[in-house]
């Protein structure tokens, strides 16, 4: 009888801002990538601190992590702006040669914005997200976002949100070929 060799599960990592975006995660990561892939979901804290997050990165991809994702609310709906937020992560990731390996990502305006997206038209161009969302769901926490999520037609969110559309993008680039069912 053949021997069946086992197959180390993908694992991922996401750093993030703050724990809305770390409750969002957890519920969304399953939905696209299958419940076996190994998440690993790291608050970070405020922008400023994710350009020492090179350390963290390099470390979780010596320890067999297929990629990082860094998520951040990109605090504007200005173009010009976003780029040159994600130009300049990018150059931190570069300067110690990860950047094959960092999959940068900012919710335009905000992650709000992308919860939004299965409720409403352009929720990118909402001047308060987060206002915005507390008036549809009447709660930001943990629980409220991750049963929003849970609910979250993908399909209608990334034909609203660019920004969510790019991430999914990203992220189902990873997706073992059974998993792509998200929506």
């Amino acid at each position: 009888m053949a021997r069946r060799e086992s197959i180390a599960p993908l694992k991922l990592v996401f750093l993030v801002e703050g724990d809305t975006e770390k409750a969002f995660l957890e519920t969304l990561i399953p939905r696209v990538l299958g419940p076996k892939v190994v998440v690993r979901v790291i608050r970070v804290g405020p922008k400023v601190a994710f350009s020492s997050t090179y350390y963290e990165a390099a470390q979780f991809l010596h320890a067999g992590y297929a990629s990082i994702f860094v998520l951040l609310d990109a605090d504007t709906n200005i173009r010009s702006a976003i780029d040159l937020q994600k130009r300049q992560l990018v150059q931190v990731y570069r300067r110690y040669g990860l950047q094959d390996h960092v999959q940068i990502h900012f919710a335009v305006p905000m992650l709000e914005a992308w919860l939004l997206a299965g409720h409403r038209a352009h929720p990118e161009r909402s001047t308060d997200p987060k206002r915005d969302l507390a008036r549809l769901i009447g709660s930001d926490s943990d629980d409220a976002i991750q049963k929003l999520t849970a609910e979250l037609s993908l399909d209608v969110a990334r034909s609203r949100s660019r920004s969510f559309d790019a991430f999914l993008r990203d992220l189902e680039a990873f997706a073992p070929s059974k998993a792509r069912r998200a929506s």
